[in-house]
């Protein structure tokens, strides 16, 4: 169930993919793609990792797939050729991914009002570099991508911008950006698709786009 927020925050922390861009589906079935030819269930696994782990970055899942999932040692050299092949699939994707519904509308809605800040697993050059070819730096006041952890980018932004954790708001579709909002006291908003998996508690405040936003968040303009 949707749970309305008391106050506006001082500053919001996006996610980028299924929270900005409808493209994290898109970045799970690349990871899939990248194993094409393994054992069915074991990318079934990679995709079950991916979607419960979307804020982190793909050098650090491709290891973690090598080692844990398929059983090898996860060499610099595969790691990094695994890399560029998911950046071969996923580059040109990006500039075509469409919005989140609601989301362009409420980071215009939001611009100049409450600064705004994008914390993403995806690489920070790459990151900045789709935020630029789609015109999206301007919503911005900073953005951060791997291998940036979570938990140190919320840190940097809440003393950025002098606010208490509970003033802030974090917004994304991951545990990972969950965990770090949890461990610091931010409060959560999950943005949960439909027919998307759901690993957040029954407690945390939820929707299936941006387009409710204002509904649960009380904004003084």
């Amino acid at each position: 169930m949707d749970l309305q927020f008391e106050r506006q925050p001082h500053t919001i922390i996006f996610d980028f993919d299924g929270v900005v861009l409808d493209s994290a589906r898109l970045k799970t079935m690349a990871f899939a793609q990248c194993y094409e030819g393994e054992d069915r269930a074991k990318i079934a696994e990679v995709i079950r990792y991916q979607e419960q782990h979307g804020g982190i970055g793909r050098q650090q899942k491709f290891e973690y797939f090598e080692e844990h999932v398929f059983g090898r040692e996860a060499e610099q050299k595969r790691i990094a050729e695994l890399c560029e092949r998911f950046g071969n699939i996923i580059d040109n994707a990006m500039m075509e991914a469409p919005f989140i519904p609601g989301a362009r509308e409420l980071l215009e809605d939001l611009l100049d009002h409450i600064p705004l800040h994008v914390v993403s697993g995806m690489p920070d050059h790459d990151l900045k570099l789709v935020l630029a070819r789609r015109g999206l730096q301007r919503f911005f006041v900073s953005a951060a991508g791997s291998p940036k952890k979570k938990l140190s980018e919320f840190q940097r932004i809440l003393q950025s911008e002098r606010c208490a954790p509970s003033e802030a708001l974090a917004v994304g579709d991951s545990r990972t950006e969950f965990d770090a909002a949890v461990t610091l006291g931010i409060p959560f908003l999950a943005v949960v698709a439909d027919n998307a998996p759901d690993f957040f508690p029954a407690s945390t405040p939820r929707c299936r786009d941006l387009t409710t936003f204002r509904t649960l968040m009380p904004l003084s303009w």
